[in-house]
């Protein structure tokens, strides 16, 4: 049966995938987003062109929904009007959170997380704010309990890991890859021992797609592709195998890395000290019957996609000159 499907966003990452695919099938497909993201591309698909923070979020009323799936979803105050736009015009709601829901500072944590792991709270400050860096998981977190709190809504959550593969804007994922393509020498942190569950792109949207019309399910999904999970220093080492190349790992003890000002995350990314960012994804495989990529498959089909684009340096994380410097003071 064609649905009619609105998509908060779908031109920007795992959504663009989703549309191409979605645009395979007869459903009627209409995407509501700025306009600022790749905007050539998908010419002949309906779009509303507008900023769901503004009124222009208005314009999705007044028309029923099939299914609505939110890639753009990250103010409560936000996913509250939408719903309220919607009511009783919408048959499905998809909406994309994250693993950051999990309070994943509190070091008693018990891994791997399960999905009735308790998720962080939202203080109304937080609430508020506009700023998504300072509070993102605790906003989507509320924005879940938002959606959640709808005895109405048909709804399906996916908390993905972190999100690699084709349309990756981020450059989080691609950082080791592009180090394993290029560099005879690879600094990280602390034997690069971190371990995680992430999400290949391609997979998630195939998994979106058939949540569209999924019978019978959860309202909550941690949506990660992979087990087991992989650790930094076997992620670099499936790479270069895959790559031919053979780059040393020059390991950065924590003390060194905090008293150069090298930060988690943002200067290497994936890694979180002594935090193993590993989900249990045993309901989704229980559930859904797409097919998912094993994690060096996935691996091998990102480094196809790197090498039609040209191996430029990434804008995220430590530049390669101050990566090498670093290097060479753990040699002195």
């Amino acid at each position: 049966m064609k649905n009619k499907i609105l998509i908060l966003g779908g031109t920007g990452f795992s959504g663009r995938i989703l549309t191409e695919e979605l645009l395979k099938t007869d459903n009627d497909i209409t995407l509501f987003n700025r306009g600022k993201r790749n905007p050539g591309i998908f010419p002949g698909v309906k779009r509303i062109t507008g900023d769901r923070e503004t009124d222009d979020i208005k314009q999705i009323a007044g028309t029923s929904w099939d299914t609505v799936v939110d890639f753009s979803g990250m103010q409560p105050g936000n996913v509250e009007l939408v719903l309220n736009l919607l009511k009783e015009n919408t048959g499905r709601y998809i909406f994309v959170s994250t693993a950051s829901v999990y309070p994943l500072e509190d070091t008693n944590l018990k891994y791997p997380l399960h999905e009735d792991t308790e998720i962080l709270p939202c203080s109304e400050e937080q609430k508020l704010t506009k700023d998504i860096n300072t509070a993102y998981g605790s906003k989507k977190a509320e924005c879940e309990r938002i959606l959640l709190s709808q005895d109405w809504l048909d709804v399906i959550i996916f908390r993905p890991g972190l999100i690699y593969g084709k349309y990756d804007w981020s450059d989080r994922f691609y950082y080791w890859l592009y180090r394993a393509k290029t560099q005879n020498e690879i600094l990280i942190p602390v034997e690069g021992k971190s371990k995680s569950t992430n999400t290949f792109s391609e997979d998630f949207a195939k998994i979106i797609q058939e949540a569209i019309d999924i019978k019978n399910h959860r309202k909550v999904y941690n949506a990660v592709t992979h087990k087991p999970p992989v650790s930094l220093k076997e992620i670099i080492e499936i790479a270069s195998r895959l790559l031919k190349t053979s780059p040393k790992l020059i390991s950065a003890p924590i003390e060194f890395l905090r008293e150069n000002n090298v930060t988690e995350w943002m200067d290497l990314p994936m890694w979180i000290h002594e935090t193993d960012l590993v989900l249990d994804n045993t309901k989704l495989l229980e559930d859904f019957k797409t097919s998912l990529h094993t994690f060096k498959e996935s691996v091998d089909k990102s480094i196809s996609y790197y090498d039609a684009l040209g191996w430029n340096e990434g804008k995220y994380g430590l530049r390669v000159d101050r990566e090498k410097e670093l290097i060479g003071k753990l040699k002195l």
